[in-house]
Protein backbone atom coordinates (compact mmCIF):
# COMPACT_ATOMS: atom_id res chain seq x y z
CA UNK A 1 0.00 0.00 0.00
CA UNK A 2 3.04 2.16 0.68
CA UNK A 3 4.22 1.56 -2.57
CA UNK A 4 0.91 2.15 -4.69
CA UNK A 5 0.83 5.49 -2.78
CA UNK A 6 -2.60 4.80 -0.88
CA UNK A 7 -0.64 5.37 2.56
CA UNK A 8 1.30 8.27 3.91
CA UNK A 9 4.55 8.47 6.20
CA UNK A 10 1.94 9.29 8.81
CA UNK A 11 0.29 6.69 8.66
CA UNK A 12 3.17 4.02 8.31
CA UNK A 13 4.77 6.11 11.54
CA UNK A 14 1.78 5.32 13.57
CA UNK A 15 1.60 1.79 12.70
CA UNK A 16 4.66 1.50 13.68
CA UNK A 17 4.46 3.15 16.58
CA UNK A 18 1.42 1.26 17.38
CA UNK A 19 3.21 -2.08 16.61
CA UNK A 20 6.22 -1.66 19.02
CA UNK A 21 3.84 -0.66 21.98
CA UNK A 22 1.92 -3.79 21.29
CA UNK A 23 5.02 -5.93 21.33
CA UNK A 24 5.71 -4.08 24.40
CA UNK A 25 3.06 -3.71 26.44
CA UNK A 26 1.29 -6.40 25.31
CA UNK A 27 3.56 -9.32 24.51
CA UNK A 28 6.38 -8.33 26.95
CA UNK A 29 8.99 -7.46 24.30
CA UNK A 30 11.57 -5.36 25.77
CA UNK A 31 11.34 -1.88 24.64
CA UNK A 32 13.82 -0.86 21.99
CA UNK A 33 13.67 2.74 22.74
CA UNK A 34 14.66 1.90 26.62
CA UNK A 35 18.38 1.10 25.99
CA UNK A 36 19.52 3.58 24.10
CA UNK A 37 20.55 5.86 26.53
CA UNK A 38 23.59 3.37 27.16
CA UNK A 39 23.93 0.64 29.36
CA UNK A 40 20.83 -1.22 30.68
CA UNK A 41 18.02 -0.46 31.92
CA UNK A 42 16.38 -1.06 35.44
CA UNK A 43 13.58 -3.53 36.28
CA UNK A 44 11.69 -0.22 37.36
CA UNK A 45 12.32 1.83 33.72
CA UNK A 46 10.82 -1.36 31.80
CA UNK A 47 8.10 -1.68 33.90
CA UNK A 48 7.12 2.10 33.38
CA UNK A 49 7.74 1.33 29.80
CA UNK A 50 5.61 -1.24 29.29
CA UNK A 51 2.88 0.25 31.81
CA UNK A 52 2.93 2.98 29.18
CA UNK A 53 2.56 0.57 26.29
CA UNK A 54 -0.31 -0.74 27.93
CA UNK A 55 -1.87 2.74 27.90
CA UNK A 56 -1.45 3.10 24.94
CA UNK A 57 -3.02 0.38 23.60
CA UNK A 58 -5.80 0.44 25.11
CA UNK A 59 -6.21 4.07 24.04
CA UNK A 60 -5.95 2.78 20.36
CA UNK A 61 -8.70 -0.11 21.24
CA UNK A 62 -11.16 2.08 22.66
CA UNK A 63 -10.73 4.53 19.63
CA UNK A 64 -10.81 2.41 16.70
CA UNK A 65 -12.38 -1.28 18.23
CA UNK A 66 -11.30 -4.60 18.18
CA UNK A 67 -11.73 -5.15 14.63
CA UNK A 68 -8.96 -1.52 13.97
CA UNK A 69 -6.92 -3.96 16.83
CA UNK A 70 -7.32 -7.29 15.15
CA UNK A 71 -6.48 -5.87 11.50
CA UNK A 72 -3.54 -3.92 13.26
CA UNK A 73 -2.35 -6.56 14.78
CA UNK A 74 -2.61 -9.41 11.56
CA UNK A 75 -0.74 -6.66 9.79
CA UNK A 76 2.06 -5.59 12.13
CA UNK A 77 2.30 -8.57 14.55
CA UNK A 78 1.64 -11.10 12.42
CA UNK A 79 2.94 -9.89 9.03
CA UNK A 80 -0.18 -10.92 7.12
CA UNK A 81 -0.46 -9.24 3.17
CA UNK A 82 -3.79 -7.59 2.38
CA UNK A 83 -4.73 -10.79 0.06
CA UNK A 84 -3.94 -13.34 3.04
CA UNK A 85 -6.19 -11.15 5.46
CA UNK A 86 -8.53 -11.11 2.71
CA UNK A 87 -8.28 -15.23 2.41
CA UNK A 88 -8.88 -15.05 5.92
CA UNK A 89 -12.01 -13.26 6.03
CA UNK A 90 -13.31 -14.46 3.00
CA UNK A 91 -13.57 -11.14 0.95
CA UNK A 92 -11.86 -9.41 -1.66
CA UNK A 93 -8.70 -7.80 -0.87
CA UNK A 94 -9.99 -4.16 -2.33
CA UNK A 95 -12.54 -4.55 0.84
CA UNK A 96 -9.66 -4.91 3.20
CA UNK A 97 -7.39 -2.55 1.33
CA UNK A 98 -9.72 0.09 2.14
CA UNK A 99 -10.77 -0.82 5.26
CA UNK A 100 -7.07 -0.52 6.33
CA UNK A 101 -6.57 2.30 4.88
CA UNK A 102 -9.41 3.97 6.78
CA UNK A 103 -8.28 2.15 9.79
CA UNK A 104 -4.75 3.97 9.29
CA UNK A 105 -6.71 7.12 8.82
CA UNK A 106 -7.88 7.05 12.18
CA UNK A 107 -5.35 5.57 13.91
CA UNK A 108 -3.19 9.02 13.14
CA UNK A 109 -5.84 10.94 14.34
CA UNK A 110 -6.09 8.65 17.43
CA UNK A 111 -2.49 9.35 17.96
CA UNK A 112 -2.91 12.74 17.51
CA UNK A 113 -6.14 13.38 20.09
CA UNK A 114 -4.15 11.24 22.68
CA UNK A 115 -3.41 12.75 26.42
CA UNK A 116 -0.24 12.90 27.23
CA UNK A 117 1.21 11.71 24.00
CA UNK A 118 4.91 12.08 23.24
CA UNK A 119 4.95 12.14 19.55
CA UNK A 120 3.73 15.15 18.77
CA UNK A 121 5.55 16.31 15.84
CA UNK A 122 5.64 13.26 14.30
CA UNK A 123 2.09 13.11 13.03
Amino acid sequence: MRRAGTITDAHVAAAEHWARDYETGVLGARDPEAGRKGGVPDPHTIMLSRAAAVTRCEYVRKALGQVGETFLRQMMVDGMSVQAIAEAKGTHKLRISGAIDLLLEQLVEAYQVMPGRWWKEEF
